[in-house]
C-alpha cells in the first residue's frame, strides 16, 4: 500500500524542476560570492556534485511519472527511498560548502553559508512537503551541521543566530506541515467531489434496481448504434421483453418479491447476450435489447433460448418458490424501421400480439 496520496507525489513532481534549477542557480550564487577565496578547481567538483544531484532528481521524477502512469506501488516506494537519499546527498553537499567557507574564507562569510541554507530548507518547503516524512529528514539534514558549526564559532552573532533557529525549527516544521495538510485537503476534496460526479454519472446511465443501462441511456446509446451499422452495412435487432402477469407476482407476494423476480430475470437474461450487446430496463416489468451485429434470425434464436430459460428457471425467495415466463417482441433494422424509434415501435407491437396470443411466445 502507498504510504503518500498519488497527487501529492505528482505534485512533488510538477515541483522537481523548477525546485533543482532554483538550486543550481543558488550554487551558482555560492560560487560567485567565494570564488575570491576558494580554489576555483574544488568549486568547479562542488558544482558537478550539484548537477549530478539535479540530473538524479530529474530522473527520479520521472520514475515517478511512469510507476504512477502504470500504478507500479513497489517501483513508487522504491522511488521515494531513492528521493530520500538523494535529499540527505543535497545536505551533505550544502554541509560541504560551509566546510569550504570555514577552511579557505575568513569571517562572517559562514553567515552568508548560513542564510543561503535557511533560505534552501525554507524555499524547500514549498516543494517537498507533498512528502512529508522525507522533507523533515531533508530539514534536519540541513540545519543540524549548520547549529554545529555556530557552535564551533562560538561568538556572540554565532549564538544569537542558533537562538533564533531554535525558534526557526518548529515555526518552519508548522509551515511544512501546513502546506502539506492544505494539498492533501485540497486533492481529497478534489476526489470526493470526482466521486460524487462519477456517481452522479453512473446514476444517470444505470438503473438503480436491476443495475441495467435504464431507458434514456439506451436510447442515446442505440441512436449511436444504429449510425455505425447503418455506416458499416451491419445487421441490428431490437428485443422487447415483458415478464408475464408480473403484476399478480407483486399483488400475491409483495414487491420485495417483485424486485427479486426483475433482479434474477436479468441475470439469467445477461448470461446469453453479448457484451457489445444493450440491455435496458425501459419501464416496471419490460427491458429491451438492441442485439448488435445481428440479423432477426440469429436473434429469433437467442429469443427462444431466452425464454425456455425463464420459463424452467425456479425462482426460490424466503422459502416462496415461483416460476414465470416472458413475452418477448422482435424487430430488426431494414428499409423500413431506419432509427431507434422505428425499431423500439415495431418491436412493441410485436410484444402486444405475443401477450395477446397467450404469452410465453416471441413475435414474430
Amino acid at each position: 500500500m502507498l504510504t503518500v496520496h498519488p497527487k501529492l507525489i505528482e505534485s512533488l513532481v510538477e515541483q522537481t524542476p523548477r525546485a533543482m534549477i532554483a538550486m543550481l542557480i543558488v550554487s551558482l550564487a555560492y560560487i560567485g560570492v567565494f570564488i575570491k577565496y576558494i580554489p576555483f578547481n574544488i568549486l568547479i567538483i562542488w558544482f558537478i556534485f550539484q548537477t549530478l544531484l539535479a540530473t538524479c532528481r530529474f530522473y527520479n521524477a520521472k520514475s515517478f511519472k511512469k510507476y504512477l502512469r502504470t500504478k507500479n506501488q513497489e517501483g513508487i516506494q522504491k522511488n521515494e527511498i531513492y528521493f530520500i537519499i538523494s535529499n540527505v546527498f543535497q545536505a551533505i553537499m550544502w554541509t560541504m560548502s560551509s566546510i569550504l567557507s570555514i577552511l579557505y574564507a575568513p569571517q562572517p562569510y559562514e553567515l552568508v553559508v548560513f542564510v543561503m541554507i535557511i533560505g534552501i530548507i525554507t524555499a524547500a518547503a514549498l516543494s517537498m512537503s507533498s512528502l512529508y516524512k522525507a522533507y523533515l529528514i531533508f530539514f534536519f539534514s540541513m540545519i543540524i551541521p549548520q547549529i554545529f558549526i555556530m557552535i564551533y564559532y562560538g561568538e556572540h552573532h554565532h549564538i544569537s543566530l542558533i537562538v533564533l533557529t531554535l525558534i526557526y525549527i518548529p515555526a518552519t516544521m508548522l509551515l511544512s506541515e501546513a502546506i502539506y495538510s492544505s494539498r492533501l485537503s485540497s486533492i481529497q476534496a478534489h476526489d470526493d467531489l470526482e466521486k460524487s460526479v462519477n456517481k452522479l454519472h453512473h446514476l444517470s446511465m444505470i438503473d438503480e434496481l436491476t443495475n441495467i443501462y435504464n431507458r434514456r441511456y439506451f436510447f442515446e446509446m442505440s441512436q449511436k448504434l444504429i449510425a455505425i451499422a447503418a455506416r458499416e452495412k451491419k445487421q441490428l435487432s431490437l428485443l422487447m421483453i415483458d415478464i408475464d402477469y408480473f403484476k399478480n407476482i407483486n399483488d400475491n407476494y409483495g414487491h420485495q418479491v417483485g424486485d427479486f423476480i426483475l433482479i434474477n430475470v436479468v441475470k439469467e437474461i445477461e448470461k446469453n447476450i453479448g457484451k457489445s450487446d444493450v440491455f435496458a430496463r425501459v419501464g416496471g416489468e419490460e427491458f429491451t435489447i438492441l442485439l448488435n451485429d445481428t440479423s432477426l434470425d440469429g436473434a429469433k434464436v437467442i429469443t427462444e433460448k431466452i425464454r425456455r430459460i425463464i420459463e424452467d428457471k425456479v425462482f426460490t425467495y424466503n422459502n416462496i418458490t415461483m416460476s414465470t415466463t416472458i413475452s418477448i417482441g422482435l424487430s430488426e433494422l431494414n428499409k423500413e424501421n431506419t432509427s431507434i424509434e422505428d425499431l423500439y415501435k415495431q418491436a412493441d407491437k410485436q410484444l402486444y400480439i405475443a401477450k395477446k396470443n397467450g404469452r410465453n411466445r416471441a413475435c414474430p
